[in-house]
């Protein structure tokens, strides 16, 4: 978790720090998210915090905008992504991160790529899948490409999945794309990580690419956010509000920082040649 490896490391002895995981991704059923709900909001009224960082969409969909924008409590929320404008941030007393991934500059560059391996082939039309778990941040960060980038020589996709079965089933009929976005395997049921990594390699021929650093084995190209960042920008929040700074005055910001990753050996299966460019900054995944 590199939100809160980020934030402890910033923190320091700076306070004290009580954890909560809500564990939505992989539960997403009402009855345990509402339950979880109860349980944070009963330890935020007992043991009182002087801040809360609140990590992720759904710590804000479910449990800082229905029950803590009335409360006095200082927020600083991060993780949310792409806008917060859904969510009505930021109220008083609260400030926080953005969340904007690479997504636009890795699918331009994987298009240009495409589009002139399609050219060699006789072809002016690239089509994309995109694979994602059923959640709100796979919407939130699929259907703006989607929008901006469908008719421009290009077509999508989309599968919003539940089972592993499933993910595996999507991935197989992707191999007649000619590119695959895997964004995220958080939230799909029974996932296997050894399992698909080896399928993957048995089964992948088609370039892929993702904006989650943990999916670096199962793709060839990855530009990913920094997660540390995220933490690090919270718990600096947090230093200046226990300070006595106002949390809505401190400015909403967006994040900076990324990493890219190659997978060498589905590199190699996918044929496509990456500008030196990339390969020059890459962090190379080999077997």
């Amino acid at each position: 978790y590199g939100i809160d490896r980020g934030a402890t490391r910033t923190l320091g002895d700076a306070c004290t720090i009580r954890r909560y995981y809500m564990d939505s991704k992989r539960n997403p059923d009402p009855e345990f998210i509402r339950a979880q709900v109860a349980e944070v909001l009963q330890i935020i009224h007992h043991w009182k915090p002087d801040v809360i960082i609140a990590a992720d969409d759904n710590a804000s969909k479910y449990l800082v905008v229905p029950h803590l924008k009335e409360d006095p409590t200082p927020v600083v929320f991060c993780g949310v992504n792409w806008s917060i404008e859904e969510y009505g941030y930021p109220f008083s007393s609260m400030t926080g991160m953005i969340e904007v991934t690479p997504l636009d500059p890795l699918f331009i560059q994987s298009k240009k790529l495409l589009l002139k391996k399609a050219k060699e082939e006789g072809r002016s039309h690239l089509h994309v899948v995109m694979i994602d778990a059923d959640r709100i941040t796979a919407y939130k960060q699929l259907e703006p490409i989607i929008s901006r980038f469908s008719g421009d020589r290009t077509t999508f996709a989309t599968h919003y999945i539940e089972t592993f079965e499933q993910w595996k089933s999507a991935f197989l009929q992707a191999q007649q794309a000619d590119l695959v976005v895997l964004s995220n395997n958080a939230g799909i049921q029974g996932w296997n990580q050894e399992e698909a990594i080896s399928f993957v390699r048995e089964q992948g021929r088609t370039f892929s690419v993702s904006i989650n650093d943990w999916m670096r084995e199962l793709v060839v190209l990855v530009m990913a956010k920094d997660p540390e960042e995220q933490g690090e920008w919270s718990a600096e929040a947090a230093k200046q509000i226990l300070q006595g700074v106002a949390a809505e005055t401190i400015a909403v910001v967006k994040n900076r920082r990324w990493n890219t990753f190659i997978n060498q050996p589905l590199l190699e299966q996918s044929g496509v040649v990456l500008p030196e460019a990339i390969r020059k900054r890459a962090i190379w995944m080999e077997e």
